[in-house]
């Protein structure tokens, strides 16, 4: 039922194609507040697709609605951006649809004792900087699932999900979001690239991961959430005298 919704869905931001179910997998499924995450491919498309139709009727009406509208003004601000799904479609207020990128995880290259050269990180640190001069955190760079190695040997970014804006968060806070980034960039360099973190990056890494133990939202969802509520809070009516305070610091 929920995967013949999705092919309508596809049909209507697509009428002058056909689309089949046959055509659509299941790559994770995802439970309650996750979404399950589909592949569709054809000979014309090559699709992501993010769908919360199996989740609670109060987490389609809130959270889900919250991701997906994240994931879209994300990929809407990177637009052009080298290394992100260049194509994106709102299916609806609980789904949407993105290039595929081909490739391998980070994550996957670790298990597999994998090495990649260190131009890679390179254009990667470049990558999050472009970002973050876009206004953009992505907070969710430290799962080394959300890098990919692309089958152009190049680096690409995935998961926007907690991806926000950070311009009217306090000081310190912005900081920290962008400081998280960049530690994502050198956990991934530190698992599988051919040669070490050193010098200054090596000292902000191991700085940043001192400061993250002492954070007192232990584990990572945990940790994630904390960021992504504090700066969420940070941005609400009243939230003035909070920032004052806070920028202090």
């Amino acid at each position: 039922m929920n995967e013949q919704k999705l092919i309508s869905q596809l049909a209507e931001r697509f009428p002058q194609r056909d689309f089949h179910v046959d055509n659509l997998s299941v790559l994770h499924k995802g439970r309650f507040a996750n979404a399950i995450v589909y592949r569709y491919k054809d000979d014309h498309f090559d699709f992501v697709i993010k769908d919360f139709q199996h989740s609670p009727w109060f987490v389609r009406k809130t959270l889900a609605r919250l991701f997906i509208n994240q994931e879209y003004k994300a990929l809407k601000r990177l637009n052009g951006m080298d290394g992100v799904s260049d194509e994106y479609h709102r299916l609806s207020s609980i789904g949407i649809a993105y290039a595929f990128i081909e490739g391998v995880p980070l994550r996957t290259l670790s298990k597999q004792g994998e090495k990649i050269p260190k131009a890679f990180f390179n254009q990667l640190e470049h990558m999050v900087s472009e970002m973050h001069r876009r206004g953009l955190v992505h907070l969710d760079l430290r799962n080394l699932g959300n890098v990919i190695l692309g089958k152009d040997g190049k680096p690409y970014f995935i998961d926007f999900q907690s991806a926000m804006t950070f311009d009217r968060f306090p000081v310190w806070l912005q900081r920290y979001m962008r400081g998280a980034d960049l530690s994502g960039v050198y956990k991934g360099w530190s698992a599988v690239c051919e040669l070490p973190v050193t010098g200054y990056k090596k000292i902000f890494f191991t700085n940043f991961n001192q400061f993250r133990k002492r954070w007192i939202f232990r584990g990572y969802p945990i940790h994630r959430a904390s960021l992504w509520l504090i700066g969420l809070a940070s941005q609400l009516p009243g939230a003035g005298l909070l920032r004052s305070i806070t920028d202090r610091f």
